[in-house]
């Protein structure tokens, strides 16, 4: 490999790890395109998507909801964010944060 071409690719790795480490500490999530950061996001509204409701046991009629099913203790729960309110890495819950109490049709038992 010519010298030139060693350097280049150094500085491309450099550049390229440098990135990486920066972009927690910028709010940039690479798991699911462009995700707003925290405060940005809106809290989501019951019927979001998925028959979301803000309130599990406004799902106890629903024919997948069981009992003890919560935002959560969901696979796609992604922690509190600010008063019981947290992020969600389901692809159409991105761009807004779910109640940990809450529920929705894709629930996946976290664990």
């Amino acid at each position: 490999m010519s010298n030139d071409a060693s350097k280049s690719r150094r500085t491309f790795l450099r550049g390229a790890a440098l990135t990486l480490a920066i972009a927690p500490v910028a709010g940039v999530s690479f798991t699911g395109g462009r995700r707003a950061l925290a405060e940005d996001r809106p809290k989501a509204e019951d019927d979001h998507a998925h028959d979301y409701v803000n309130d599990a046991s406004d799902a106890a009629d629903h024919e997948l909801y069981e009992e003890g099913q919560l935002c959560e203790n969901c696979v796609f729960w992604d922690g509190e964010v600010e008063n019981g309110w947290g992020g969600c890495n389901h692809p159409d819950f991105l761009d807004v944060l779910v109640n940990a109490e809450g529920w929705c049709d894709a629930y996946a038992p976290a664990g």
